[in-house]
């Protein structure tokens, strides 16, 4: 992490975020524009985005692979098929984000308790991360225009659109309509504002188990047994 977004400013940050992301409270937190953070005046670079990202999408990554791995919930074959064809595609994000000098702050990772034992917790769970990851990559194309890098922010539309394609399939998973929105919700103007979002993810809280290792991206890809078409990126084509 670059010094404006210290271990201490972290801290600060996730003080009291574990025992308020509960599944009750998932739909209130992500999906309106109020939760929009106010806090203009960070200055995130290229290096925190980027790091940022790849902590997001290994958390994605492992979280995926131990539903597929464990279903105790009793997903539909084709609904687990879509949960591989998502893990592909969020190791293909990571190497992305890697490629780009982008590094996982972190490989293991707490979850909610009831994780892997309540559809309604799992689907509850990953809708929340998909909305925040589509959120996140939303400001990080905001931050990277203003960069003056309009290759490098339509490179992370790309992962925004992604990321709300999971959404939608998400939603659709638990039994709900999976396109309700017009737009993805702005809940995040820079990523760094992600943080408090990840913070009971990173370090645990009230009803958080865990840690949970990341398993790493051969076991991922053996899990899977599929692979998302690898488009390239707009920043490697233009």
């Amino acid at each position: 992490m670059t010094s404006n977004i210290s271990r201490r400013g972290f801290m600060k940050t996730g003080a009291g975020i574990g025992g308020g992301i509960v599944v009750a409270s998932f739909a209130s937190m992500f999906g309106m524009v109020e939760t929009a953070s106010a806090a203009h005046d960070r200055m995130d670079d290229v290096a925190t985005i980027a790091n940022l990202a790849a902590t997001a999408e290994t958390l994605a990554a492992t979280s995926y692979y131990n539903t597929i791995v464990n279903n105790p919930i009793g997903y539909s074959a084709n609904i687990i098929t879509y949960f591989k064809y998502a893990l592909s595609s969020e190791i293909y994000h990571l190497e992305i984000l890697e490629s780009l000098g982008g590094k996982a702050l972190a490989s293991k990772f707490f979850v909610p308790a009831k994780f892997l034992s309540d559809l309604a917790t799992n689907n509850a769970t990953f809708e929340a991360a998909e909305t925040a990851f589509t959120g996140a990559y939303l400001a990080a194309t905001r931050r990277f225009a203003e960069l003056g890098n309009p290759r490098l922010a339509a490179t992370t539309a790309q992962h925004a659109a992604t990321e709300a394609e999971h959404l939608a399939l998400q939603r659709l998973s638990g039994g709900k309509l999976p396109n309700p929105n017009g737009l993805p919700a702005p809940i995040y103007y820079n990523v760094s504002d992600a943080l408090p979002t990840l913070a009971p993810f990173l370090q645990g809280g009230a009803g958080f188990i865990g840690p949970v290792e990341f398993p790493g991206k051969d076991a991922c890809r053996k899990v899977a047994g599929v692979e998302a078409i690898k488009v390239p990126t707009f920043l490697g084509v233009f």
